[in-house]
């Protein structure tokens, strides 16, 4: 259940080691370290890992063409995976393209690729023009490569992490509820991605509820929460409501993931809340949702995923 938060100098990009060149028109590349440092509860790298990247460079193009008078939100992500499993070192590469110009709405495709160009995942973003504007020094972070303080978005890190990060082994004799249980009451870790995001796993009616206490680097330059850091929080808390329902030694992987994006809080709004239910599950596939909520109940994203047990 207990989670400890890694203090991050520096934005959502720092924090997941994204960086690459400004945005650019029709077309943006971004690229991301892999590490120990974005793994889950089982060592793995999971979509949760890779969703700040995809929702920044999806976002970028049309930030472009919308212009400074405007900002811009993403309003839907849809991921749609090769099922592949997605090492645990090395760089994954994003590049955006704008595939639709609407003045209030922008329709984006984002691949997700490897070091030797094999595709890992192709999302669909809408973008949705704003009324509010970025905050200059907020979206500098994001941009200026020269900002040594807050965000260095043209510098990809070394390393994310060493193997003495990854989580220990679990026991394959454990079912999925076993471990899911054993990570409400602590004696498992959430795994540092659990860690970085600031979530605590608890036990639920239907399926585990996460809960987020969220931290000033999460903020996106509108100055309220990254929808990359929603789109992570919410895929965490679909992996491990896809993990309460495997059987001992079997694995699962996220194949496809969606979330619709309704309202984005400031970071000082109060802890914010997952609750998990599954949808239908069956001896290959299983299908679960997942909805965000402020503590007060309002509602800020809906997810579905899709995933694949064996």
């Amino acid at each position: 259940m207990t989670s400890t938060s890694r203090v991050i100098d520096g934005n959502a990009l720092t924090a997941f080691g994204v960086g690459g060149p400004a945005a650019s028109e029709p077309t943006a590349t971004l690229q991301q370290r892999m590490g120990p440092a974005v793994t889950d509860h089982r060592g793995r790298i999971e979509l949760s890992a890779y969703a700040v990247l995809v929702d920044t460079v999806g976002g970028g193009p049309f930030v472009v063409r919308t212009g400074p008078d405007f900002g811009v939100v993403q309003a839907r992500l849809a991921f749609a995976t090769t099922g592949d499993r997605v090492p645990a070192h090395g760089l994954l590469t994003a590049t955006a393209t704008l595939r639709d110009r609407h003045d209030m709405f922008g329709l984006t495709t984002v691949d997700v690729t490897g070091a030797a160009d094999e595709l890992y995942a192709s999302v669909l973003v809408r973008n949705a023009r704003t009324a509010r504007t970025f905050d200059p020094e907020l979206l500098a972070r994001g941009r200026d490569a020269s900002d040594t303080g807050a965000g260095e978005r043209a510098t990809v890190p070394d390393t994310m992490g060493t193997d003495t990060d990854l989580p220990p082994r679990i026991d394959p004799a454990l079912t999925g509820r076993q471990i899911v249980d054993a990570i409400v009451q602590g004696r498992l870790s959430g795994g540092p991605i659990a860690d970085l995001l600031s979530l605590t796993t608890h036990g639920g009616d239907d399926g585990p509820t996460v809960v987020c206490s969220p931290q000033s680097w999460m903020a996106n330059p509108l100055g309220t929460m990254h929808g990359g850091v929603i789109a992570a929080i919410t895929a965490h808390a679909c992996s491990l409501a896809g993990q309460q329902h495997t059987a001992a030694g079997q694995n699962h992987t996220m194949i496809d993931f969606a979330v619709n994006f309704f309202r984005s809080p400031p970071v000082d709004a109060g802890e914010l809340i997952v609750t998990t239910r599954p949808e239908r599950i069956g001896r290959r596939l299983g299908s679960v949702s997942a909805v965000l909520t402020q503590a007060d109940g309002t509602l800020l994203a809906r997810a579905t995923a899709d995933l694949a047990f064996g």
